[in-house]
């Protein structure tokens, strides 16, 4: 990994930085082209917005934006979370996305080793990301940091499952017992 980077490059100044709440508005527009290119709609930018700013309220997750030139050109999400298994903190990257005059040129890199770093400073003992075999200039970046592939695969299902039961609703199918004395 890169420490103390120098964040010149070449006739393009490249910032990485943490985000505030009020970086929500530049956060949005990068989320959404992250998931039109991945050939999903875009979610609303309004239910969007809601949901980042409250994240970045919330402490659970940090946002880094890379800015060249004065422009967005990249974000990366950092979710905190608890492990079970290993009883400690740890990181999960998620929407990681450079716009694509952004990619090759060091850009990921930098937002990643800056990422790695804050969760290192958070305390999380290890960080993750899910990667999709086909993207192999990611897997290259991972790699290079000490990413390895683990024997867990992501498995997803939309919800509702059209479960009959209703769990949380123990009058609609009597799982409460009452006893009476």
């Amino acid at each position: 990994m890169q420490r103390g980077f120098d964040l010149t490059m070449s006739k393009n100044e490249l910032v990485i930085r943490l985000c505030e709440p009020n970086d929500t508005p530049q956060i949005v527009p990068m989320i959404q082209a992250q998931v039109a290119a991945s050939g999903r709609a875009a979610p609303d930018p309004d239910a969007l917005n809601d949901l980042v700013h409250a994240l970045l309220i919330s402490q659970f997750s940090d946002f880094l934006l890379a800015d060249m030139n004065g422009r967005t050109v990249g974000v990366l999400q950092i979710n905190y979370r608890l492990s079970t298994w290993e009883v400690a903190p740890y990181a999960v990257i998620e929407d990681f996305y450079l716009v694509a005059e952004a990619r090759g040129k060091g850009v990921g890199t930098r937002m990643l080793d800056y990422a790695c770093a804050r969760a290192e400073g958070r305390g999380s003992r290890f960080i993750q990301a899910a990667v999709r075999p086909s993207d192999q200039a990611a897997r290259r970046l991972y790699e290079a940091f000490g990413f390895t592939t683990t024997q867990q695969s992501l498995w997803r299902s939309d919800l509702p499952l059209g479960c009959g039961v209703a769990f949380d609703q123990p009058e609609a199918n009597n799982t409460e017992t009452r006893v009476e004395s």
